[in-house]
């Protein structure tokens, strides 16, 4: 049943397994895998570093530090304490003067030009030609 082809094929794949040496990855295997999770490692410490000193600067920067600190709630104040600094009335408006009449409408400065008046630019006598909307050089 068998053809000569198959006994040939089947006669050099023994002959190669048997010259074949055996041996074994798994020590290769294992010594890849600790490079990759130290690299993994070590990337992702330097990517937190980095990070961190751009944020940092970032984030102080945008901290006012000419407002004053927020104050304490009225409950939380001690009772017994006066303040440190003597509160002051807030001073009145200065008083209207008595010789202007207080109106709740504005005055007008000056009344409006009559509309009979001459026009400040003269006007020419020679008509103007109308204005091509495509624009100088188009033609009709």
């Amino acid at each position: 049943m068998n053809t000569p082809i198959d006994d040939l094929i089947r006669f050099t794949l023994t002959d190669l397994a048997e010259e074949a040496v055996p041996m074994n990855l798994a020590d290769s295997a294992v010594a890849r895998a600790r490079r990759r999770r130290t690299l993994t490692v070590s990337v992702g410490a330097a990517g937190v570093v980095a990070a961190l000193m751009v944020g940092t600067p970032l984030a102080l920067a945008a901290v006012d530090r000419d407002a004053p600190p927020p104050s304490a709630p009225a409950d939380q104040l001690p009772a017994a304490s006066a303040s440190p600094v003597p509160i002051s009335p807030v001073p009145p408006p200065p008083a209207a003067s008595p010789t202007l009449p207080i109106s709740p409408v504005p005055i007008s400065p000056a009344p409006p030009p009559p509309a009979a008046s001459p026009s400040p630019v003269p006007i020419s006598p020679v008509p103007i030609p109308p204005v091509d909307p495509k624009g100088p050089g188009t033609g009709s």
